[in-house]
């Protein structure tokens, strides 16, 4: 039986290993659908430093597996928020993919708004700016297990043997069926302009982000939005770990200790 989302800060965050701790600056990093904090393992190493890295650990995966996975976002923001608000007690950043970079911009709305926090750059990556964003049907909501499967196979981002592995899908699944209702229920609400830089990543054969997605973010700001496009699929922040991390650290401002 799944039990209802804990609200503490040990629950949602978990540290990714670097050079130096505590940091000067904190990173977020929000995974994408069907994954948990592990998706960015070993990225510690490869940021700056002074650079303190956290993985946003999401309920319904990896070791949050029995905690009751959410389908809705505005419930998902009442309680990411607060857990995450005692770390953002000094210069913050978001990076976030595909489902994570939908949930990391309007984590960073709803700081400006109730808290009047914003990060100092968002990193929005593999997925299309959200007035554009396009929800599920209700018939992608009602795949088969074989059918779902076959969409991790797409996105590329999964090893064949784990695919064929029966309890691999036992896992996985529910949790990626509950991401998919998140991404269904989900609709851009027009509102105030966040004022931080942002950085747009995209991949050069991404089935679902063409580049020209990957632009309009740019007026959802009014600070500088940068756009930068690698080799891959959806999942290319995989394939291109190096790059994409030097592209990070490269957006990362300097702050003074």
């Amino acid at each position: 039986m799944h039990s209802a989302p804990p609200q503490t800060a040990q629950s949602w965050v978990r540290p990714i290993p670097g050079r130096t701790e505590p940091g000067a600056l904190r990173l977020f990093c929000f995974p994408y659908a069907g994954a948990g904090a592990s998706v960015f393992r070993g990225w510690g190493a490869g940021l700056p430093e002074g650079v303190e890295a956290f993985a946003v650990q999401l309920p319904g995966r990896e070791d949050r597996f029995f905690d009751r996975a959410i389908e809705d976002m505005e419930e998902l923001l009442d309680v990411l928020l607060p857990a995450l608000l005692p770390y953002l007690d000094r210069p913050f950043a978001f990076f976030g993919h595909s489902m994570g970079a939908i949930v990391s911009w309007e984590l960073a709305r709803r700081l400006q708004r109730e808290q009047g926090l914003e990060p100092v750059r968002i990193m929005v990556s593999g997925c299309r700016a959200l007035p554009a964003h396009e929800s599920r049907k209700p018939s992608e909501l009602d795949l088969s297990d074989e059918e779902l499967i076959n969409e991790l196979r797409r996105l590329d981002g999964t090893p064949e043997t784990l695919l064929q592995n029966p309890d691999f899908a036992t896992f996985i699944l529910p949790t990626f069926r509950a991401d998919l209702s998140l991404f269904a229920g989900y609709v851009y609400r027009p509102g105030e302009s966040l004022t931080c830089p942002v950085s747009v990543f995209g991949g050069d054969a991404d089935p679902r982000v063409a580049e020209e997605h990957l632009e309009g973010w740019a007026e959802l700001t009014t600070g500088r939005t940068e756009v930068e496009v690698f080799p891959g699929g959806h999942l290319f922040l995989n394939d291109e770990r190096e790059a994409v991390l030097r592209s990070v650290s490269r957006a990362l401002p300097v702050v003074g200790h």
